[in-house]
């Protein structure tokens, strides 16, 4: 059957390439009549130029020495519309796209079309990337194979030599790998990240959990501690309670001095502290502080259980953004400007540290004292309003 020869305008539209069009007309030629003369090729010319187009135009405005050959109408076409040369990538642009061209997790197993064929997605991705490697002319060597290589994924890797010299190699194992044991691989490896997001799940909800302690654990805590800042009164065991701050959503209750013996650390436990100090830093309130903080709280709670008492051998993870410890700062919410027994935070409020927190922050200062107060930098508690704006430093 003859090719179906699309009309020729030369308006230059997207649709149209005008070396194609001879090379179409060329072809149809030779199929409906291989022995036709360079007039007969002439004259059907006409026939598949489109009417009133700028390419009839053309045609009629031919002269005799433009139809005088076959090969001189073909010449004067191709003045007209001259070939459209082909942008050509570097070899390092083709090396760029080589390396963005990555076989997706879902790909694994997965069946795909090429033209009429079906074909494993693995081995359609490999034919591509050869495609590739020998547009960059770098097939018949290692270049970028490692690299490609690492960005595989898991189940393809584990089945794969550790070191191909060239992409021929490289590819060929890609296509032979069994489609079987490549399933099997991937079906693995899913089952052991979703294990392990599991895990995690139950982590995070420890953690959760921590962070949710109640104002009766915190004070349990604060009075195993004997912290004089929260038990201390500064009136006389006679005076009628008062509120600490009328405007705000607590009140402070005032107890009478409790005369108990203080013991000072001994230099075994203040060289505890420091270590676990050490061993456990304060992070900054980045992205990776944040990171290595959540790390932190992991470490601790699956090592000591959610339940644990903070004590100077069970160390405790310090939020980051909060102040330096043993700098003078309030022990329930880790700014300055405040002690604990006048911290404007609630118990609920997002300010408010973790009955964890507060007691570790209390026992360093108790043992070391605060030797981080002429360092450390300021750390204000800002008050919100309802409407979210900030009505200044506390």
């Amino acid at each position: 059957m003859a090719e179906a020869v699309p009309l020729f305008y030369g308006d230059q539209a997207e649709t149209e390439n005008a070396s194609d069009f001879i090379k179409a007309f060329n072809r149809s030629m030779l199929f409906l009549n291989p022995l036709s003369t360079d007039a007969q090729k002439i004259q059907a010319l006409a026939n598949y130029l489109g009417t009133g187009s700028p390419a009839e135009c053309w045609y009629d405005d031919l002269t005799a020495t433009q139809c005088a050959s076959w090969d001189d109408v073909v010449k004067a076409f191709n003045d007209r519309w001259p070939t459209t040369k082909s942008a050509m990538l570097t070899s390092e642009e083709y090396q760029t796209e080589l390396l963005e061209h990555k076989m997706a997790e879902e790909d694994i197993g997965a069946i795909k079309t090429v033209g009429r064929q079906k074909v494993w997605a693995h081995v359609k991705w490999a034919e591509e990337v050869m495609e590739l490697a020998r547009l960059a002319k770098i097939e018949k060597g290692p270049t970028l194979i490692w690299q490609v290589k690492k960005q595989l994924p898991k189940a393809v890797k584990k089945l794969l030599d550790e070191e191909y010299m060239t992409w021929k190699e490289f590819m060929d194992d890609v296509k032979d790998l069994s489609t079987s044991k490549l399933k099997q691989e991937h079906e693995e490896i899913e089952e052991r990240k979703r294990k392990e997001e599991e895990q995690d799940s139950r982590l995070m909800q420890k953690l959760e959990a921590t962070k949710r302690a109640t104002a009766a654990d915190i004070t349990a805590q604060l009075q195993r501690l004997t912290i004089g800042q929260v038990a201390v009164s500064r009136t006389s065991p006679q005076a009628s309670p008062s509120t600490a701050h009328p405007n705000t959503r607590f009140a402070l209750q005032q107890m009478p001095r409790c005369n108990m013996p203080y013991n000072p650390p001994t230099k075994e436990v203040k060289e505890i502290m420091r270590k676990g100090l050490e061993q456990v830093p304060h992070h900054p309130n980045d992205k990776e502080g944040q990171r290595k903080y959540t790390a932190q709280l992991t470490a601790w709670i699956t090592k000591h259980g959610d339940s644990a008492r903070v004590t100077e051998y069970t160390p405790y993870p310090l939020k980051p953004g909060t102040a330096m410890v043993c700098s003078g700062e309030c022990f329930r919410c880790g700014t300055h400007g405040h002690g604990s027994r006048d911290c404007p935070t609630a118990e609920g409020d997002a300010s408010r540290l973790s009955c964890n927190k507060t007691a570790w922050r209390a026992l360093c200062n108790r043992t070391l004292g605060p030797f981080n107060r002429n360092i450390a930098y300021s750390i204000r508690l800002i008050a919100i309003d309802d409407q979210g704006n900030e009505t200044g430093s506390l």
